[in-house]
């Protein structure tokens, strides 16, 4: 049985997904994070990072990331999506937390949503 492709889509602060030091990163988390991304893609997922700034229509083209922002502003970034769906809102989730949501296909979503006890 094939697996089904996964997509993340993280929605950055306006600003910080280029998590570039010599912009002066204010989210000490940015280069961490971007390491996890990197081995999510290095393990097939498709990851994308979308700035509200720069990605205002495509991030209207993403109703659970509208509702989110709708209902709890920028508090909500960053927010991570897994096909389609808001899987973390409001802080960098560690990668433990990355890996339950892609290995069980977003199933177990609510539990992770905003899960800090996956932080080791």
């Amino acid at each position: 049985m094939e697996k089904e492709a996964l997509e993340l889509v993280v929605v950055d602060p306006p600003g910080a997904s280029s998590g570039c030091a010599c912009r002066g990163a204010i989210d000490l988390e940015l280069p961490r994070f971007a390491g996890d991304l990197e081995w999510l893609r290095w393990q097939g997922a498709t990851v994308r990072r979308l700035d509200p700034r720069v990605h205002g229509a495509e991030l209207s083209g993403l109703p659970a990331a509208r509702r989110a922002l709708d209902d709890k502003g920028l508090r909500a970034l960053p927010m991570v999506l897994l096909n389609g769906e808001v899987v973390h809102s409001g802080s960098y989730p560690w990668r433990e937390c990355l890996k339950a949501v892609v290995e069980s296909g977003g199933a177990e979503r609510r539990s992770a949503a905003n899960g800090q006890e996956a932080r080791t």
